[in-house]
């Protein structure tokens, strides 16, 4: 997953895991932060949706900045700090949702999800290009070496973290929807 996409993506998905524990979340008020469900979410986020991404940013530096910017320019405390924000965004989003999720209002939870789900689009879309490549910032700029993601080891990366992030995605929200239900 692209870097600057992630934490989006996962603020995305805690709005769309708040809607799956509605349930709960209006049993208690809609105060998901002391939920069952949070904890859930939280582990979701440290062992799945953070590791994901990580992997790219450790394995695949210049692809994740879509060769925008050099990362061996870039001090190793932006990294860090990315997958920080990637492992609070689906919390956070669950935390924001909680709410209005225990209202059991899908509006607000839409509009609640539209601006970060538009902008990681916006951002996929204008990055596609750079993104169908793999290859090193240098070679990417240099117009050399670099070959297709199609089949090659990062395209592989690519296809496992996809599955292992949807299998994730679902057995999170099944988990959510039978802590709700009881």
């Amino acid at each position: 997953m692209p870097g600057p996409t992630t934490p989006l993506l996962g603020f995305v998905l805690g709005v769309a895991f708040a809607w799956a524990a509605a349930d709960e979340l209006a049993r208690a008020g809609g105060v998901g932060t002391t939920s069952r469900s949070m904890v859930v979410v939280t582990l979701f986020s440290l062992l799945v949706f953070s590791p994901i991404a990580a992997y790219f940013l450790a394995f695949a530096p210049d692809w994740s900045y879509a060769y925008v910017v050099d990362p061996q320019r870039l001090p190793g405390a932006v990294d860090l700090g990315l997958v920080l924000l990637d492992v609070a965004s689906v919390p956070a989003g669950f935390a924001l949702a909680a709410r209005r999720a225990g209202q059991r209002r899908l509006g607000p939870l839409v509009k609640l999800a539209a601006a970060p789900a538009i902008g990681a689009l916006l951002i996929l879309v204008a990055g596609f290009q750079r993104l169908a490549v793999q290859g090193t910032f240098a070679q990417f700029h240099g117009d050399f070496g670099t070959r297709s993601v199609a089949g090659s080891p990062l395209g592989y990366s690519l296809l496992w973290m996809a599955a292992v992030l949807a299998g994730g995605i679902l057995w999170t929200a099944r988990s959510l929807r039978r802590i709700s239900s009881s």
